[in-house]
């Protein structure tokens, strides 16, 4: 089985991961793989979109497991952790999407063992790092500095993790990172790790495999900004300088690299100013959904092609608006995630508005009075549709509320027909009353579809039922792209 290898490095790793996630909940294919597995690179234990992220996975995985592999549908790509892809018989890596940096709690200086330095070596240290750079917790991670990052994820390179991937690395894996350029974590760890997966002269297993595999990766440039503090640990107005800094290594040091995918955004309303921690926590944004999206091109693409390459790729709206709905997306785009992500809104919003007290033939054959308030995976399924840290209904909040919003639907409506921003479904009432899309709608097409349907299994034919009948709701009433 072929696999994508998604190393998310950093805190804007952790949110783009978070959008895929959604995207492949909706049913957005991932072609040329049968599973991917995250690896999150991030010291900060404790970082609050890190491990949202994370919660958003281990939900994802338990659905996935109920359901099981499937042509089309909600969830229907395998999210795997490292350890699963094999039979790790010595337990040498731990269950889990987040790299184990074992608990860093010490200071860069601590780290270096500065103390015990010869006055030449200390004099060197001296000359790259800054005492602020030397007193820095690692705990909360490199705080927008990658020159201290740089050093700290060798430890990333010299372990059991990457030993485990390499060694599980077969012919036809990808490979794909994604960081931004302008911080600590990610500016520094996506050209060490590519550098090191891809040198001649790597003493990791299955070296040709790893070195011939397609490499994709998305440079994240400054698309935020931060509150402005006496004594901030990082100050926004450094980012670009930091960028161009990157950008200048990066255009002489990413041998390998097969596709270079580049974001940015004019930043608006500046986030609170958090270098890590549980406070790190940033509302969803268009860019981490678009870099997302460069996921999903990157797997598009036959290894031929690619390995034609490096080809380079910049993403442009079709027009300069504050809040972007469907239409402000271009038509590629739309063809993407149009569809699937109404699909999903109909379904999260029906989920939480009208199946807990549908009293309807589908409902009974199903069981779900039972199955609802019981059965472990429905409420599995309500926690990633619903939950306020990490669900669909909170995702889709944040980006409508974010700067620049992504606001393709109205979510103060409970009307269906209203939901889609800028595309209406209209009601014909000369059509044997034809009220567009309505609960009685989606209520008729569900007792339809369950006749015809023999899965034995009640979730798994929940989940088929919703996506077909959302489908042909989209299709017959809507038809956005």
């Amino acid at each position: 089985m072929a696999k994508l290898f998604l190393f998310g490095i950093g805190g804007t790793g952790s949110r783009v991961i978070r959008s895929l996630t959604m995207l492949l909940a909706a049913g957005v294919e991932l072609p040329n793989c049968d599973r991917v597995v995250p690896i999150i690179i991030d010291p900060d234990a404790h970082n609050g979109d890190m491990n949202r992220t994370v919660a958003l996975l281990k939900s994802y995985q338990q659905i996935y497991n109920n359901l099981g592999q499937r042509d089309e549908g909600f969830f229907r790509t395998n999210i795997s952790t490292l350890s699963s892809i094999s039979q790790d018989v010595n337990g040498s890596v731990k269950d889990t999407f987040v790299f184990d940096f074992g608990g860093i709690n010490q200071s860069f200086r601590q780290y270096l063992h500065y103390d015990q330095l010869s006055v030449d070596s200390k004099a060197l240290v001296e000359l790259l790092f800054t005492q602020d750079n030397l007193e820095s917790p690692l705990t909360i991670g490199f705080r927008g500095s990658p020159n201290v990052g740089s050093v700290v994820l060798n430890k990333v390179v010299e372990s059991q993790e990457l030993r485990y991937f390499a060694d599980n690395f077969q012919e036809g894996d990808r490979v794909f990172f994604v960081s931004s350029i302008f911080g600590g974590t990610g500016a520094a760890g996506f050209p060490l790790l590519l550098k090191n997966l891809k040198d001649n002269n790597t003493r990791l297993s299955n070296a040709r495999y790893l070195r011939d595999a397609p490499t994709g990766a998305v440079t994240v440039m400054p698309y935020f900004a931060l509150q402005s503090e006496d004594n901030a640990i990082i100050e926004s107005n450094n980012f670009l300088t930091k960028t161009k800094a990157a950008l200048s290594y990066y255009e002489h040091n990413l041998q390998g690299l097969d596709a270079l995918y580049y974001l940015a955004d004019t930043p608006d309303t500046p986030y609170e100013n958090q270098p890590g921690g549980t406070q790190q926590r940033n509302k969803a944004h268009l860019i981490e959904l678009l870099a997302a999206l460069s996921i999903v091109d990157f797997m598009r693409y036959p290894t031929a092609e690619l390995r034609s390459g490096p080809h380079f790729h910049e993403y442009g709206l079709e027009s300069d608006a504050p809040e972007i709905q469907f239409a402000h997306l271009p038509t590629e785009t739309r063809e993407i995630v149009a569809e699937r992500l109404t699909q999903l809104l109909y379904f999260t919003r029906y989920h939480k508005q009208h199946l807990p007290t549908d009293k309807a033939p589908y409902f009974d054959t199903l069981n779900l009075d039972y199955a609802l308030r019981n059965e472990p995976i429905f409420k599995e399924l309500n926690t990633f549709l619903h939950s306020p840290e990490f669900g669909v209904d909170e995702w889709l909040k944040e980006l409508a509320q974010n700067r620049r919003a992504f606001r393709p639907f109205d979510l103060s409506t409970d009307d269906f027909n209203a939901m889609i921003l800028g595309k209406p479904v209209e009601k014909k009432w000369n059509e044997f009353f034809n009220k567009g899309l309505s609960h009685n709608y989606f209520l008729n097409k569900l007792n339809d579809a369950s006749k015809g349907n023999a899965e034995p299994d009640n979730f798994r034919k929940l989940l088929a039922l919703f996506y077909d009948v959302t489908e042909k709701g989209f299709e017959e009433k809507v038809k956005v792209v």
